[in-house]
């Protein structure tokens, strides 16, 4: 990595300073999640993040499966820029403890194609995909192959989606994850791996009605089964704890896909117990590690905790005040972990489905909008009286360029019928400033609640539309069309954003109640709700969530999130 493409990605670092002992604290329970950083970005974005993080003592960073090497490779560039120059103040070297900085990867999913899968035993069959020891199918997607190929003789694609936690994946996954190497070889750098969705292991079961405490079963031995291989590649020293990310774990009781903390629990602890040896003595170990210190390495929960999910609160305060309890020392005998720590998934993202189905998401966030059409000035969504001026012109404009009057006026003037030519240009125009029309209602419906919703809906429906009307449009009709199509995007991100505060303040219908000052992004709201609740049990008195995961594409992100933690006054 260059030092001066990374020094200018890292500029907005000294916009945040450490003044006191409980900012540090406060700043450093918001950790970094990565997903988002994805290709195309500027050369050294990822490292620039990593780097604007720990400048601000964030310590914790989420990854994914296919970002695993591109977090390798910022990491290290971050620390090997951070160590190398100066430190929060003028003359300060950055210093690293040892293990210091927390990567958390995920296992779980698997996608393959019947073109490209083979088995578990490497053959190299590619006529259809093949399922590897341990898969649960999730979901199975059919496509044709290029259609404008006439030669293209080829079937359908279809592409699989497992899920798979058997000892045997999880192995062959940390043989091939460049985090174990930067595990290894960065001092600083602690690697936790988390079980993605356990639950998704009895998904086949619920799908053929399998009665409920089978499927719960069947995840728990799933469960212990996983986390004695984990347990096992601590002592190996290919990782250093790990835990759990589930979606499940937010669930009411009653949903098919809940899974129990309390399982978890135990299933490590069963897990710990198998590995090194029975804590009350006689016991025998299963693989190795047998006669080693009687150690639960489960360190992490990860769960949807938001505005719209509040579930998991209840969830980490059961967790913490149950650990905390002196009577929770083990379970039957076997250890529990010392201390876990609750981290909140999708702080600013809800789903209808709470995550379990195809429903889209809504962001719990005000967005930096356009005040005019050319760009030239921004400003957050909640600060406008209304929709952006210039959409109004930008609509008034493109209803105006498909106005067919005059083709009307012709067949009146000329006392003659319109050619076909010109009645499918007028058909089309009616068509076309209704959809317009609609789409311009939809604004004030209040039914505008997920901009990926918007977008679904404006590639799979109104663009089809518009191009099974025109065969083909001229090259200004075309302009204008694009024209509107952006500034109604931002009115669009506007609407959403005025919505879903309104939901928010209202309550009712299953949602709390909150008072979000008007003068505050939501996305501030949130993250500084969550960092406040405490636990009200009876023996933890702490706060209810250790983490808060933020995706942060950019290093001013970083900061954004940063400044949300910091501010002082108290909601």
């Amino acid at each position: 990595m260059n030092r001066k493409v990374l020094s200018k990605l890292c500029k907005f670092s000294s916009t945040t300073t450490r003044s006191s002992q409980d900012k540090d604290k406060i700043q450093s329970r918001i950790a970094i999640g990565t997903n988002r950083l994805s290709t195309p970005q500027p050369h050294g974005t990822f490292p620039s993040v990593i780097a604007t993080a720990i400048q601000n003592n964030i310590n914790t960073f989420e990854t994914t499966l296919d970002k695993e090497e591109e977090m390798r490779r910022g990491m290290t560039d971050a620390i090997m820029f951070l160590d190398d120059s100066d430190g929060s103040s003028p003359g300060e070297k950055f210093h690293f403890r040892e293990k210091s900085l927390k990567v958390i990867g995920k296992i779980s999913y698997r996608t393959c194609t019947n073109i490209e899968c083979g088995d578990a035993d490497g053959n190299d069959d590619k006529s259809s995909s093949q399922r590897l020891q341990g898969d649960v199918l999730q979901e199975q997607n059919h496509a044709r192959g290029d259609k404008s190929n006439i030669n293209n003789h080829a079937a359908q694609t279809t592409t699989t989606i497992y899920h798979n936690l058997s000892p045997w994946f999880i192995r062959e996954t940390i043989s091939k994850s460049p985090l174990v190497e930067m595990y290894q070889n960065l001092a600083p750098v602690d690697l936790i791996y988390c079980a993605h969705n356990p639950e998704a292991q009895g998904t086949e079961m619920i799908m053929k009605d399998a009665p409920l405490e089978d499927v719960r079963e069947h995840v728990k031995e799933t469960l212990i089964r996983a986390f004695i291989t984990f347990e096992q590649l601590v002592g190996e020293q290919k990782i250093g704890s790990y835990g759990v990310c589930s979606n499940g774990l937010g669930l009411s009781s009653s949903h098919p896909m809940h899974l129990s903390w309390e399982d978890v629990l135990a299933a490590s602890a069963e897990a710990a117990r198998r590995v090194h040896g029975d804590v009350l003595g006689g016991g025998v170990a299963d693989g190795e590690g047998a006669g080693n210190e009687h150690v639960n390495h489960f360190s992490t929960m990860q769960l949807p905790v938001n505005l719209l999910e509040i579930h998991g609160l209840k969830v980490a305060n059961r967790v913490k005040d149950y650990l905390a309890s002196p009577h929770a020392k083990d379970i039957a005998g076997m250890p529990l972990p010392n201390q876990v720590q609750i981290h909140s998934t999708r702080p600013l993202t809800c789903y209808p489905d709470r995550g379990t189905g195809t429903g889209y998401p809504f962001k719990l966030v005000d967005y930096l909008i356009p005040t005019a059409e050319d760009g030239s000035g921004k400003g957050w969504s909640h600060d406008f009286r209304g929709i952006p001026a210039f959409y109004t012109t930008v609509l008034n404009e493109t209803m105006a360029h498909f106005d067919a009057t005059p083709l009307l006026e012709i067949k009146e003037e000329e006392g003659r019928e319109l050619t076909m030519e010109e009645r499918e240009t007028l058909d089309g125009c009616k068509l076309l400033q209704s959809m317009i029309h609609d789409l311009d209602a939809n604004l004030s419906s209040g039914h505008l609640r997920s901009f990926a919703a918007y977008e679904e809906d404006l590639y799979t429906k109104v663009i089809p539309m518009m191009h099974g009307t025109f065969e083909e449009l001229d090259a200004n009709s075309a302009a204008v069309l694009q024209r509107f199509f952006q500034a109604h995007g931002t009115a669009v991100r506007y609407s959403i954003a005025k919505t879903t505060r309104q939901l928010l303040k209202q309550g009712g219908d299953g949602v709390q109640r909150y008072d979000i000052p008007d003068d505050m992004t939501m996305q501030e709201f949130a993250i500084r709700f969550l960092l406040e609740q405490q636990c009200d049990g009876e023996y933890a008195k702490e706060p209810s969530i250790d983490r808060i995961i933020v995706g942060c594409p950019k290093a001013e992100h970083v900061i954004e999130a940063v400044q949300a933690a910091n501010k002082g006054e108290t909601l």
